[in-house]
């Protein structure tokens, strides 16, 4: 078996977004809703690389850790 098939992903519906990180504002940090699994209906803090929008689903490989909050 190879190690992609077996992870676990978890989807997350992004439900806002909180604003531009990183060194140049290449990192968009957004609030998700876990729709599956042991965390079904948790919120998270979560920090994206790319183009993303409010009602897009994110396949999440854990939903334990969290971002930190943008200052």
């Amino acid at each position: 078996m190879s190690k992609a098939s077996e992870e676990k992903l978890t989807p997350a519906e992004v439900i806002q977004i909180l604003g531009r990180t990183g060194v140049a504002g290449e990192i968009t940090q957004v609030r998700v809703k876990i729709l599956e699994g042991k965390d079904k209906g948790r919120i998270l803090t979560r920090n994206v690389k790319g183009a993303v929008r409010i009602g897009d689903i994110l396949m999440l490989r854990e939903t334990e850790r969290e971002a930190k909050k943008i200052k």
